[in-house]
């Protein structure tokens, strides 16, 4: 009896310590769908994470849609994928002025998910290609000045929700396999 009680706290304590190390959190559970409202924060970079799970931006806003002189913390997504995008790690640069267009965290943590970035006088550049997908299925991308995310053509469409796949593959931007063709033919 003392050998089973022993084996279960060893297996219950496991469990407890392992499931942490393979979780992972869910993007739009914190800061919502991402085909809902965004806002801006403009600022100052004060420090740069550039590291995995995700690249951390710490900015000191000097306005947008938030109040000047708080911190706010940019949480993106990991290395790999925002070279992918298009972005570098020389790019952000602390004391470099930062817009970021993004969906504040639902709990109302100054936290933002970017939509978009643009560093300094340089482009706004995406750092969401299935949002790109949306908002070229609503008509709204090139009405917001937005760089398309680098790795857009021959994305997959999937994540951009059924509703605008089915319009992305009505206004022929899709292939046979459903991957994004851009720029549009």
């Amino acid at each position: 009896m003392k050998i089973l009680t022993k084996l279960l706290i060893g297996l219950f304590a496991g469990l407890c310590f392992s499931v942490p190390v393979i979780a992972h959190h869910n993007t739009q559970t914190e800061y919502g769908a991402f085909d809902t409202a965004t806002i801006v924060v403009e600022g100052t970079i004060s420090r740069v994470i550039w590291g995995n799970p995700h690249v951390g931006i710490e900015i000191t806003s000097t306005g947008g849609d938030v109040e000047a002189g708080k911190k706010w913390r940019v949480n993106s997504h990991p290395i790999q994928i925002q070279i992918d995008h298009g972005f570098t790690k020389e790019e952000f640069v602390a004391g470099a002025s930062i817009k970021v267009i993004g969906w504040q965290n639902l709990r109302g943590l100054p936290t933002i998910w970017p939509r978009a970035m643009q560093i300094g006088e340089g482009p706004m550049k995406s750092n969401m290609r299935f949002t790109d997908m949306i908002d070229i299925a609503k008509g709204t991308f090139t009405s917001m000045n937005i760089v398309p995310a680098a790795n857009l053509n021959g994305s997959p469409s999937a994540r951009a929700g059924e509703p605008y796949v089915a319009k992305l593959r009505e206004m022929g931007l899709l292939d046979a396999k459903d991957n994004m063709i851009w720029p549009a033919p």
